[in-house]
């Protein structure tokens, strides 16, 4: 669709082409008398016989061909640039579906890392453990961080969710029911298992976060 200065553009095409007529009479004059001077001096041509300006109209006229040719092409490639946009999704998108299998590999790796690591991070705060042990869980730590980084290269995301916050039932997946004296937990979240993936460009959910519910005992 032509952009508001196209149209300007299209409605000032007229305007534009007098502008063009009445710039070009001056220069005409000016040549055709140069051209007079030079002919009458040699006697090659008579001032009646000389018919530059009636060429002026046909010089507008070329002109104004010129503009609308041009305004052609512009809206052609317009569309054309819009066509390869278009493309570009629908290649982008079928690509994410060939390698979904693959994202929810490593989303599954990564979640072993993740677990492994929370695990081993746990038990050397209860009991501190060897230097060798300190080094092997930065290990487990960076792999997870890695793994985060290739999925977002991918164009996926992470969420977690905070205690406390509400359910959604698109995004979570309930695990445990924790039963609550206090109804303001109501369905609210209780504990955060297990983060959330989702394409950022379309929003698309890849896996839902995992949480425990608090229930209000009536």
């Amino acid at each position: 669709m032509p952009t508001q200065n196209e149209n300007s553009q299209t409605y000032n095409k007229d305007e534009l082409v007098n502008k063009v007529n009445e710039g070009l009479r001056p220069l005409i004059t000016e040549i055709v008398k140069n051209t007079i001077d030079e002919n009458l001096e040699s006697g090659q041509v008579t001032e009646e016989k000389t018919p530059f300006f009636t060429e002026i109209p046909e010089i507008a006229a070329n002109v104004k061909t010129i503009l609308e040719q041009e305004q052609d092409f512009s809206y052609k490639d317009n569309i054309i640039k819009q066509l390869h946009e278009e493309l570009q999704k629908y290649k982008t998108g079928l690509r994410k579906e060939m390698i979904l299998p693959l994202l929810k590999f490593i989303i599954r790796e990564y979640d072993r890392a993740a677990q492994q690591y929370e695990y081993y991070r746990q038990k050397n705060e209860d009991d501190p453990q060897s230097e060798l042990f300190v080094k092997l869980l930065k290990e487990f730590n960076i792999i997870s961080l890695s793994l985060l980084d290739l999925l977002s290269d991918y164009g996926i995301t992470s969420f977690e969710v905070l205690k406390g916050g509400d359910y959604s039932s698109s995004e979570h997946k309930i695990v445990k029911v924790v039963e609550t004296e206090v109804e303001a937990f109501d369905r609210k979240v209780a504990d955060f298992l297990l983060c959330g993936f989702k394409d950022v460009e379309t929003g698309r959910l890849l896996r839902q976060a995992e949480i425990n519910i608090y229930k209000f005992a009536r």
